[in-house]
């Protein structure tokens, strides 16, 4: 037999390459649903800053926060949210409820995507930490 013209790789070197393949798997699959929980959180604190920002702006133009409970695809005239401006992947404007009274306010995100679905982020006016079922 003639090694001279070799060409291609041996099975041996085939399984070795498998098998790294599948050690890499193993390590970055656990790591990439970390950051899928990450990346909802992240955008339902993005949304819920946006709409406590447009509710500060509310209060120093008029005196106090809006007494409505609405969702910020349907939010009170004067209110710097239009619908849509919160859609994203995992959270949609009409997800984003807001219970406001005169002095204060709870912003509630719920998630609408199969990985997100039922997943609230809670964000009040009397604590600056976001809590709900994405944090626990």
């Amino acid at each position: 037999m003639n090694r001279k013209n070799k060409a291609g790789f041996t099975l041996v070197e085939l399984m070795v390459v498998a098998i790294i393949v599948a050690i890499l798997a193993a390590v970055a699959i656990p790591l990439m649903s970390g950051n899928t929980k990450r990346a909802m959180a992240t955008e339902a604190q993005a949304g819920c800053g946006t709409i406590k920002t447009a509710l500060q702006v509310y209060k120093a133009e008029l005196g106090g926060f809006p007494s409505a409970t609405f969702t910020c695809d349907n939010p009170p005239t004067k209110l710097t949210i239009k619908p849509g401006d919160l859609d994203g992947k995992y959270f949609k404007s009409d997800g984003y409820e807001v219970v406001s009274t005169i002095s204060n306010w709870t912003i509630t995100a719920t998630g609408y995507t199969n990985a997100a679905d039922g997943k609230e982020v809670i964000l009040k006016s009397d604590n600056s930490d976001f809590s709900g079922s994405l944090f626990d």
